[in-house]
């Protein structure tokens, strides 16, 4: 067994990153590939690449809070195998409808539905079973190896996704999806490290439950303005990323194989990110790199609605690598800190309650995006977008984080019983 291997987990960690990490890897490549199908299979509008990214991150809203509640309930490593495999079905749909010269973008739309389910349950449930294969003090390398390897894919998908697109076409692109999720699937099945039998069998009614995690969220004077400032940077960022693919596309007129490349270079910024983030956390403090990346991340997505053609695409490189720098230590801090301080016994519904609130906005911000896009034309709506995500740091810079070096150790808030 490798060193590496051993400190985070052993071979179960290994597996749990693969998996991760190749999954999300097709899940990058089908955000390129899905949106091509529409804008060149289908000639659809912008609004309607807004209304078929939306689908994909409506789950969040309305299956958000319940979703925690469920994941208590359920042993977490089969259930994320359950969600690789329905995610895997329904992207198979969309390469034979267009074979069979029958798809649509309502079709589109509820494969990205279909996804957007699986994702909500795969993502609360893997967030919720790393603790279990990682000691307490190793997870915030834990995460950041996760998030490495995610950027990663976030790098080699989109790129993946349209030098394929181009090659065989975006239909078949998704197919490459599929394998990678029958992939994911396989190594989950391998892991051999089980659930506590009390987490698992623990049972309780439902709104109760739901109550007490959002409860938990919304009291505590730490937990509560990280998650604004996520919810803030997510509806923005969806309504951001709606507008990249049709901007380069149609505003700034590249090839869907450099859009790919240009897409990638984001996976690249949270490679840094997820390199970089104990590193500065550790120089810096982790309060105070928080508070860093929440105020740098809207000034550098200023520079992507000042690129243009050519020479002009570094800005936007430049700009997309910054944001998704920021991004990524952002989220890693905050995730360490709510898995090392919630308990075991609530960590599945404040995790679920904090995604329904940062992640239930998602589907908003896409349609908020494929709107402005239709209404005011692509460079102009990512330039109203940047100036809103001016906004986002407010609930950070006025709580008690701004003031500190570090995260506090211990829970900000102890929660009552339900």
């Amino acid at each position: 067994m490798s060193r590496w291997a051993g400190r985070f987990g052993g071979r179960d960690f290994v597996r749990l990153w693969a998996a991760t990490t190749v999954s999300y890897f097709g899940t990058t490549l089908t955000t390129v590939a899905l949106s091509l199908v529409a804008l060149v299979t289908l000639h659809a509008s912008t609004f309607q690449v807004g209304l078929i990214g939306a689908a994909g991150l409506v789950s969040w809203l309305v299956l958000g809070l319940s979703a925690g509640v469920w994941v208590d309930r359920l042993a977490r490593r089969p259930l994320m195998v359950v969600c690789d495999l329905v995610r895997a079905a329904a992207l198979v749909s969309v390469p034979v409808a267009v074979a069979a010269g029958v798809v649509s973008v309502p079709q589109l739309v509820l494969v990205a539905l279909v996804i957007g389910v699986g994702s909500v349950f795969f993502d609360i449930a893997g967030q919720t079973y790393l603790p279990l294969v990682v000691e307490a003090d190793g997870l915030l390398t834990g995460n950041s190896r996760l998030q490495a390897g995610q950027s990663a894919a976030q790098t080699g998908g989109p790129a993946a996704g349209g030098a394929l697109a181009q090659l065989i076409g975006a239909p078949l692109t998704l197919l490459v999806d599929v394998a990678s999720y029958l992939f994911s699937a396989l190594c989950l099945s391998t892991i051999r490290t089980r659930d506590e039998p009390a987490a698992v069998a623990h049972r309780g009614r439902m709104l109760p439950r739901i109550r007490e995690g959002l409860g938990y969220v919304l009291a505590d004077p730490v937990i509560r303005p990280l998650m604004l400032v996520a919810a803030g940077l997510n509806m923005l960022g969806a309504a951001y990323d709606t507008l990249l693919v049709p901007f380069l596309l149609r505003s700034v007129e590249v090839d869907p194989a450099l859009i790919g490349v240009l897409l990638a270079l984001g996976g690249v910024g949270g490679v840094l990110g997820g390199a970089l983030g104990p590193r500065v956390a550790a120089r810096l403090g982790g309060a105070r790199t928080m508070v860093l990346t929440a105020c740098a991340c809207p000034l550098i997505s200023l520079l992507v609605p000042l690129s243009t053609a050519g020479a002009g695409l570094v800005v936007f490189a430049t700009g997309l690598v910054g944001r998704e720098v920021c991004i990524t230590i952002f989220s890693l801090l905050a995730r360490s800190y709510r898995q090392a301080t919630v308990s075991r016994a609530l960590l599945s519904r404040v995790t679920a309650s904090i995604r329904f609130i940062s992640w239930g906005v998602l589907p908003l911000g896409a349609l908020l995006g494929g709107t402005l896009g239709e209404l005011a034309g692509n460079r102009a709506a990512l330039w109203v977008v940047c100036g809103l995500l001016l906004l986002t740091p407010l609930p950070i810079l006025f709580s008690a984080v701004r003031g500190r070096r570090d995260l506090p150790e211990v829970p900000a808030y102890e929660s009552q019983p339900a």
